[in-house]
């Protein structure tokens, strides 16, 4: 009779087991366009295993999983038990703008669009306000932006950014409005009258520009050589800051048989000497080349060859050491161009062309004043005179047309 009762408790036992259950499972991103889960399909039966994987999209982060599972590691381990609602959250990558200061002042930061204060998320746009304290100047940005002269500057959150405001202290004093001339005879304009003398010409001129330089004091003689203006200038109660400083400075150290080798040493002493009394404001001072004496009258009895030679030297030793200073007012001059203005903070070498085009963007603005010199004996700087014209001064193009009126 067992026998018999076999297969029937065999068809009994295969009717009572159950198919596994299968389990639905809801998966979702926040936001929607911050990144994906590799999951293929939303069935599942019971007892199996997901592995599970959360990958943001560019410019996101991986914050968390919620709903029916939380943890902060974008992969995840799920066993299949029950329905599951599943949430991968992700937000914009974050990003601090770092802001760093030289000389006197602050920068405000305003949040234009997105992000949280100090620490921005990817796409903020952030207004930086640059402001100085008293007696203080905005002068320029460094590191991280695209204009390092606008200000405010609206900066789009792409990347952390380390940005430096730069602030310069105003010229203030009883000698802010002063240019002071340096140097021997052809400062002091020996042979000709007081209105005749460069500095008072270069003044008048400079006024028709600007109201900030008012007055001349000139610390000269004739005969002077190196040692003895920097005893004049010791010797003259010289209260810095002074608004313009010029220098002309040499000639009788090669008058009376210096070499170029002896001068450069001294020239480098007072040139130092001279930036202290503009508090080494490198825009505020210049430096004039030695004229050749040998081609004028006075020199028709000296070799004038070799005098030109001489004086060529020395002239090679101002430019030498005045152009350690170059790359300054090249900064200076390429702030008139955003374009070139970020190729030379990459390192990219300025062309003379684009140098004569800031200078004349500059000069049109009247930001920047040209200065030359020159004697019409022997055409002795004619050309650059009529160069810089042509360079820098405004053409018919450049100025508004006027319609008259009855």
């Amino acid at each position: 009779m067992f026998r018999s009762l076999l297969p029937f408790l065999l068809a009994v036992i295969v009717s009572c087991s159950k198919d596994p259950a299968l389990f639905q499972v809801n998966f979702d991103v926040n936001p929607k366009n911050g990144g994906s889960i590799n999951l293929n399909s939303n069935t599942y039966f019971e007892g199996e295993t997901l592995n599970i994987e959360a990958n943001a999209s560019k410019n996101y982060v991986f914050d968390n999983w919620s709903g029916d599972f939380y943890g902060t590691d974008s992969t995840a381990v799920i066993n299949i038990n029950s329905d599951k609602n599943l949430v991968a959250n992700f937000s914009k990558k974050r990003f601090e703008i770092n802001i760093s200061i030289e000389g006197k002042g602050s920068v405000s930061r305003k949040l234009i669009k997105s992000g949280v204060n100090n620490d921005f998320s990817h796409g903020s746009i952030v207004e930086i306000l640059a402001l100085p304290d008293d007696g203080w100047t905005f002068l320029e940005w460094k590191g991280d932006v695209s204009n390092n002269i606008t200000n405010p500057q609206h900066l789009t959150v792409t990347q952390t950014k380390n940005i430096t405001a730069v602030f310069q202290e105003n010229i203030s004093g009883k000698n802010a409005s002063k240019f002071l001339a340096l140097g021997d005879s052809y400062t002091i304009g020996a042979s000709v009258t007081v209105n005749e003398r460069w500095p008072v010409q270069f003044l008048n001129e400079l006024k028709s520009y600007t109201s900030a330089i008012d007055t001349l004091q000139i610390i000269a003689t004739s005969g002077w050589r190196v040692d003895q203006l920097k005893n004049g200038m010791n010797n003259s109660n010289l209260e810095p800051p002074y608004g313009l400083i010029s220098l002309l400075i040499g000639v009788n150290n090669q008058f009376q048989g210096q070499n170029a080798n002896g001068f450069r040493p001294e020239f480098i002493e007072i040139l130092e000497k001279s930036l202290k009394l503009v508090n080494n404001r490198k825009d505020r001072f210049f430096v004039i080349s030695i004229p050749d004496w040998g081609a004028s009258p006075f020199g028709s009895v000296f070799d004038r060859a070799k005098v030109s030679k001489e004086i060529d030297q020395f002239n090679s030793v101002l430019k030498e050491e005045s152009e350690k200073y170059r790359k300054e007012l090249i900064e200076t001059a390429v702030e008139q161009d955003e374009k070139l203005m970020d190729d030379y903070l990459n390192g990219k070498e300025i062309s003379e062309n684009d140098i004569i085009s800031c200078v004349r963007k500059g000069c049109l603005k009247f930001d920047f004043v040209p200065v030359l010199t020159g004697s019409a004996f022997k055409n002795k700087g004619v050309q650059p005179l009529l160069d810089a014209v042509v360079n820098f001064l405004p053409s018919p193009k450049d100025i508004n047309s006027f319609k008259g009126t009855k």
